[in-house]
């Protein structure tokens, strides 16, 4: 078995701790990543830290692929292909990225980070429907309390004094 809990033969032997530590070294990472950008909006719009974080992990990414198995094969990829790749990268990743960063500059970070906890939970939902996963009963106590924190954190109690950074 290796360390993401595929066997040699490629199935998954179930749920191991080193994937629950990747799930929390994932939120402490984006918790990160939350902090950073919020700091960089002070001086630069939301658009612009999306452009470069977007740019520079395209190529950390390209970096990664050339050092661990060469040069990709582009040129036996069809145009439709690369029409789908820019599609999602556009829509996806790139929009996606936008919308949360334009969010955390209007919001502070405590109630921006509150949705980094739903995140888990969604992957688990999403699992279950589409790829169907069993979750245990403990599994959907906890993402009914993510997400029930979520709610309650950000419906009710007294408004945080937010400061827009515009």
């Amino acid at each position: 078995m290796t360390l993401s809990g595929r066997t040699h033969s490629g199935t998954t032997s179930g749920p191991t701790l080193a994937g629950d530590l990747f799930v929390v070294l994932s939120l402490v990472i984006a918790l990160g990543w939350i902090l950073l950008n919020q700091r960089l909006m002070r001086s630069h719009p939301p658009i612009v830290i999306t452009a470069y974080g977007v740019l520079s992990g395209s190529l950390m990414l390209m970096l990664w692929v050339w050092i661990a198995d060469g040069p990709p094969p582009v040129h036996a990829i069809p145009p439709r292909v690369w029409m789908a790749l820019i599609a999602s990268g556009l829509l996806c990743t790139t929009a996606a990225t936008f919308l949360w960063n334009w969010g955390i500059h209007h919001v502070p970070a405590s109630r921006a980070g509150v949705f980094l906890n739903i995140e888990p939970a969604l992957g688990s939902i999403l699992g279950v429907t589409l790829l169907g996963d069993r979750l245990g009963t403990s599994a959907w106590i906890g993402g009914a309390l993510i997400i029930a924190a979520a709610i309650v954190l950000t419906t009710t109690g007294k408004a945080e004094a937010e400061v827009i950074l515009e």
